[in-house]
């Protein structure tokens, strides 16, 4: 027994009273959960202090890209002035191809149904309609030239200003009118 010989100690002094009010339960959970809770707001401070570096150096890194983007903008601002003057003088070029064009391609309609033997002295040819004024050697020709206009496409209607056959040549001199359909060429 003699190995058993440890000292124990027994507390039979009743406990204090104030251990079990309600000040006294207060004091001793704030002494123990209140040490847990300082230490997490001690952590959340921390970590919000050091990333408050991250944070700034965003914020400088993304002023310096915003900063580097506004000088490329202004530098190619004066290339932007200079290609909305060139595109504002292309635009009446535009419109003057397209018109042209246009008048090329009737035009082509034209040379293509005037036959052999016809001649003209005077071509007038707009949006609307043409004029024609000229000779024929013979009145096959002339003929022909009548039923090419009448074929051809986007005329409307033709019309004889005046016609007049030279029987010694067999020539017919005329004045053609023609009208377009709208929007045709």
């Amino acid at each position: 027994m003699a190995a058993q010989q440890g000292v124990f100690q027994i507390n039979l002094i009743p406990k204090d009273s104030f251990e079990f009010s309600p000040l006294g339960r207060f004091l001793s959970w704030a002494t123990t959960t209140g040490r847990v809770l300082v230490v997490l707001t001690e952590f959340v401070v921390l970590l919000a202090f050091g990333s408050r570096f991250y944070f700034d150096k965003r914020v400088n890194d993304l002023t310096e890209e915003v900063e580097q983007k506004q000088v490329q903008i202004e530098t190619f601002a004066e290339t932007e002035k200079q290609m909305r003057k060139i595109l504002a003088k292309q635009s009446p070029v535009n419109t003057y191809l397209s018109e042209n064009l246009t008048f090329g391609q009737k035009y082509d309609n034209l040379s293509k149904t005037i036959p052999r033997g016809v001649h003209l002295e005077k071509l007038t040819i707009n949006d609307t309609g043409m004029g024609m004024v000229g000779e024929s050697e013979s009145e096959l020709g002339f003929a022909q030239l009548l039923r090419s206009l009448k074929r051809m496409e986007g005329v409307a209607n033709l019309s004889m200003k005046d016609t007049t056959f030279e029987q010694t040549s067999g020539s017919v001199k005329f004045n053609i009118q023609a009208t377009f359909k709208n929007g045709s060429n």
